[in-house]
């Protein structure tokens, strides 16, 4: 039997990523997986106070070599047939390791935290690595030099395929009437607040009848970018499930990054069958296609994007259309077989 152990941060809250591994190591379970058993290991700093993970001294292993790095990993790991580390700040496995790397934002953005000492060498020396889109798996091989990196796509939940759209009073209560723009993203500086800060400055005015809504956990700079401007509201960070209630109501999704390894509410968006616009960066063209109108980051752009699917029903119109069709090509038990070839693979 070939024992598998999922090591991942642990989080008080799921956000994107912790959904994307929720949604992903369900559906490997839930495929067809003889040969293996699964443990899934949240890993957490000794000073946390998050229950039931395993702890370890985080601030030794942001500087430590990477055979410091692997005792620690033979400590919260054991010593499995094989490990999927899904974060490389995360000490390194002793044998054998699969690593997802969904982009590497703190080569590029201060405000993303740093990469520990071991991470970059960690990653090369693993089995394989995964990444969700061909944009992230060319950053990672311009940091490593691995040219072997498999691409596998998220895919889109239930709640975004077939879900309730939330209804008048449920918006209401979150202070949200229609029509209204959605973002439901970080608020770093590659999400680019900013930006659309810009773009929502030169478009309210003439659209007095437009909301935006911002959700995502209370977070300073969310605030700072858009104090004083008319017509903003923030619910604060959602379940899944409420998000994709509100996004079936809204009048279009807005992306903005500047950086991308995948871009999930995008996806999530064009699934909603509510038009899509997003910059055209990162792995956001790539993820988009055709079914998404894609813009420059700036807030001229941007602004310019949302004005026109406003104006122009033909356009809105065939972006609901293509949406739902773009975002059926991405699924997580298409990405559940694959994760099992590359273990059967790497094993083997």
């Amino acid at each position: 039997m070939n024992s598998v152990v999922w090591a991942t941060i642990a989080t008080a809250g799921p956000m994107g990523q912790q959904r994307y591994e929720s949604e992903i190591q369900s559906a490997i379970l839930g495929a067809e997986h003889a040969g293996f058993t699964f443990e899934r290991v949240p890993v957490t700093s000794a000073r946390s106070e998050i229950t039931g993970a395993r702890r370890f001294p985080a601030r030794i292993n942001r500087s430590a070599p990477l055979w410091v790095s692997r005792l620690a990993g033979r400590y919260l790991y054991g010593q499995p047939r094989l490990v999927h580390r899904f974060d490389l700040r995360l000490p390194a496995a002793t044998g054998l390791e699969v690593v997802t790397v969904h982009d590497l934002p703190p080569l590029r953005f201060g405000d993303e935290g740093r990469l520990t000492r071991s991470a970059l060498d960690g990653a090369r020396r693993a089995a394989r690595i995964i990444a969700p889109s061909s944009f992230a798996a060319g950053e990672i091989t311009a940091a490593t030099g691995r040219t072997d990196v498999e691409v596998i796509p998220y895919g889109v939940s239930a709640d975004y395929r077939a879900g309730t759209a939330a209804n008048d009073a449920e918006l209401a209560a979150l202070g949200i009437t229609c029509p209204f723009v959605l973002h439901a993203a970080g608020a770093s500086d590659r999400k680019n607040l900013r930006g659309l800060a810009g773009a929502w400055s030169g478009l309210a005015p003439g659209h007095p009848e437009l909301q935006l809504v911002l959700c995502g956990p209370p977070d300073p700079r969310r605030n700072a970018a858009f104090e004083g401007l008319r017509k903003v509201v923030l619910p604060g960070r959602l379940e899944p499930s409420a998000v994709a209630a509100v996004m079936r109501r809204a009048t279009m999704v807005v992306v903005p990054s500047v950086y991308e390894g995948f871009g999930l509410p995008a996806l999530e968006g064009m699934a909603c069958g509510v038009p899509v616009v997003a910059a055209r960066r990162g792995a956001l063209p790539e993820v988009c296609a055709d079914a998404a109108l894609l813009v420059e980051p700036d807030g001229d752009s941007l602004a310019a994007g949302l004005v026109q699917v406003l104006d122009d029903r033909d356009l809105a119109a065939d972006l609901r259309r293509r949406g739902p069709e773009r975002a059926a090509d991405f699924d997580w038990d298409v990405a559940a077989s694959e994760h099992l070839r590359v273990y059967r693979d790497v094993l083997s």
